[in-house]
């Protein structure tokens, strides 16, 4: 009897198992890519990721250390970004690249093998950049996109309805990559509806803070009487002293809106919108994983994340550029800061 009952567990034990390798063979490799390191990027790929365990994923996928790639800005890192791009498409053991940024997703869809799901992430203006046909259709099978419509044109007008400039100055790459980034298109648009002026400066990609000190100074030589802070490394707090960049403006009186948000608004802007809401953002990204991950087409999602901007504004700033908030801007401010508060983690000079 016992030799008999031995035996039916080494039959059954396999079964046993079963459920356990069934489980442990249904884990999806999700793959990261990114041009080059930003808060934002990362920010927004943790986000999804907590979405994912929120939506009972965690014991269900992996985050495999050859497949997370940031290569690194510039043009002498751009080979690497391509290597990148093409090593990602050729591999066959990935459920799910998530793309962050307008230049990972351009390399991904470049070398694209039509397989494997993309789920863009953080990208400025996917319709814009081209990477999608329409905010209804990504026009890829594959791929699909968080987007947000109209969100950089409404900030633009918020600024001008408020501020109510009449040169408005804009420092950027004269890439379309960067000019994506300082939504110079949302600009030019409003500008065109509300009758004023864009004074532009182009700059290198390698900017240095002199080189930008120098384009805020050719600006106020220029008579602009408002500046919009774009997506630009003279501008983030750990590697320039953007301190001195806003109190040169201030003390030439000249409204600034933050297209970051809060962290430089805090530090010296007038206005910006206010922080990004990283938990409603993955929790979006993660039900749109969830569906790739579950078999479903890339193409037939939902794109359009409907949470509305929010404001931020600095009355300290206000004060000190003589400017009175109306009682309709307070009212939209979810962020009001009474004083500049500038960021511990910020480069020192």
């Amino acid at each position: 009897m016992r030799r008999f009952t031995r035996f039916m567990l080494l039959l059954l034990l396999p079964l046993l198992l079963l459920p356990s390798l069934l489980l442990a063979a249904e884990r999806y490799k999700i793959a990261y890519f990114e041009g080059a390191f930003s808060p934002i990027f990362r920010s927004t790929w943790e986000a999804t990721q907590a979405g994912l365990e929120e939506l009972g994923w965690g014991d269900r996928v992996e985050y495999p250390e050859d497949a997370f790639y940031s290569p690194g800005h510039g043009d002498s890192n751009a080979p690497a970004r391509e290597a990148v791009a093409k090593e990602l498409m050729a591999r066959d053991d990935l459920a799910l690249i998530f793309s962050a940024g307008s230049e990972a997703t351009r390399l991904l869809l470049k070398y694209n093998n039509h397989k494997t799901p993309i789920l863009g992430g953080a990208i400025a203006d996917p319709l814009r950049a081209g990477f999608i046909a329409s905010v209804e259709d990504s026009g890829v099978d594959n791929f699909t996109a968080r987007i947000v419509p109209g969100r950089y044109k409404r900030m633009f007008q918020i600024f001008h309805a408020e501020i109510g400039f009449q040169r408005l100055g804009l420092l950027y790459v004269d890439t379309p990559n960067a000019r994506t980034f300082a939504n110079v298109d949302d600009a030019l648009e409003v500008a065109a509806e509300r009758d004023f002026a864009i004074i532009h400066y182009h700059i290198a990609d390698t900017l240095t803070a002199k080189e930008c000190m120098t384009a805020l100074e050719s600006l106020v030589e220029q008579q602009i009487d408002a500046f919009f802070i774009p997506s630009l490394t003279c501008f983030e707090w750990g590697r320039d002293d953007v301190k001195r960049h806003l109190d040169f403006l201030i003390e030439h009186r000249i409204p600034v809106f933050a297209r970051q948000g809060s962290s430089d608004v805090r530090g010296g802007a007038l206005m910006g919108f206010s922080a990004i809401d990283y938990t409603a953002r993955g929790r979006f990204m993660a039900r749109m994983a969830e569906y790739l991950l579950e078999g479903g087409k890339a193409r037939d999602l939902k794109m359009v994340d409907e949470n509305p901007p929010r404001i931020s504004i600095n009355l300290e700033v206000a004060q000190r550029i003589g400017f009175d908030p109306s009682f309709d801007i307070l009212g939209a401010s979810d962020e009001i800061y009474q004083e500049i508060i500038l960021p511990e983690d910020r480069l020192i000079r």
